[in-house]
Formats: C-alpha cells, sequence, structure tokens
C-alpha cells in the first residue's frame, strides 16, 4: 500500500494523562477534521506502548510508526509495512500553517514519547 495522506494543521496540543503522554495535531483545536494522535504508554516492550490514530482510523494502532521527520514546517510520519491498513496510510505529511507551533517543544515533546524505542527521529 502506497498511501500518502497529507493535511495542513493550526494546533499541536501535549499533555500527560493516567501516565500516557499524548501529542496531538489537528486542523481546529475544538473539532478538527484532520488530526494525528500519538501516545506512549509504557507497558511492556517500548515499541508496542507506543500508538498512532488518525481522522482515516476507528481505532489507535500500535507499534505502527517506522520514523518521524521534523523541520518548522512539516511533521512527516512514515508507518511500517503491515500496519499500513490499520492506519489506512503508509505516510502521513502535515504542514503547520502558522508559526505559532513551539517546535522546540514539539521536538523535545517527541523526544520524550520515542525514548528507548527503535523509531528513528530525523
Amino acid at each position: 500500500m502506497s498511501n500518502e495522506v497529507k493535511f495542513t494543521a493550526s494546533v499541536v496540543n501535549y499533555y500527560t494523562e493516567d501516565d500516557v503522554l499524548v501529542m496531538g495535531i489537528g486542523d481546529d483545536p475544538t473539532e478538527p477534521e484532520n488530526y494525528l494522535i500519538i501516545s506512549r504508554f509504557d507497558d511492556g516492550e517500548i515499541d508496542d506502548s507506543i500508538g498512532i490514530q488518525t481522522h482515516l482510523s476507528e481505532m489507535e494502532t500500535s507499534n505502527a510508526i517506522e520514523k518521524v521527520i521534523l523541520n518548522r514546517t512539516n511533521f512527516i510520519v512514515d508507518i511500517k509495512a503491515g500496519k499500513e491498513e490499520k492506519v489506512n496510510a503508509s505516510r502521513i505529511v502535515v504542514t503547520f500553517s502558522n508559526d505559532n507551533i513551539d517546535y522546540v517543544r514539539l521536538k523535545n515533546h517527541l523526544s520524550d514519547i520515542f525514548f528507548g524505542s527503535s523509531v528513528s527521529i530525523n
């Protein structure tokens, strides 16, 4: 499956709830049509503790992220082969619509989520 999904985001949220690290990126702060949520709940194998859900999937899929690429204008997530059908994408490309995205905070939060995992961060 080669299915690249693209959307523009204006909002990035981070929080920790019940020891779960969560990062959400979307095109609206209250009712996003396009979004991406990455979370980590340490319970067993690290890669299995990291999940992704998007506006294209009905539920979170764990151990699905191969690589993330972050720069000041884009956030790209490559999905592992074999998990693409569950996520409904092979690659997700998010373009940030404004300069209000705190790049340093986003980078730090991604480092926390993927610390010790096999996911490549570039």
